[in-house]
C-alpha cells in the first residue's frame, strides 16, 4: 500500500510507492536534467562543474548530487 510522503525537492505530498523520494514531476525533471548534463559532457568531456552549471542553468548543488550518487564522475584535467 502506498503511503503519503513529502517530495525532497518541491515539498509536495505524493503517494510513495518506490524507494524514490521525489514526486513524479520532480523525478522527471531530475532525469531530464541528468540527460542534458550527460549530453553536454559527451560533447565537452573535461568541462568543470561550474561551466556545466552555468551553460545549462542547473545549480552546482544539483550536479554535485549526481556526482555524490555516482551517476557522474569528475575527470581531472
Amino acid at each position: 500500500m502506498a503511503e503519503p510522503k513529502r517530495c525532497k525537492e518541491c515539498n509536495c505530498t505524493f503517494q510513495y510507492v518506490t524507494s524514490e523520494q521525489l514526486c513524479l514531476s520532480c523525478s522527471q525533471k531530475n532525469e531530464s536534467e541528468f540527460r542534458r548534463i550527460k549530453e553536454f559532457l559527451k560533447d565537452n568531456p573535461k568541462s568543470s562543474v561550474s561551466l556545466v552549471a552555468t551553460y545549462l542553468e542547473i545549480s552546482v548543488s544539483h550536479i554535485q548530487k549526481f556526482i555524490d550518487e555516482g551517476r557522474l564522475e569528475i575527470i581531472e584535467k
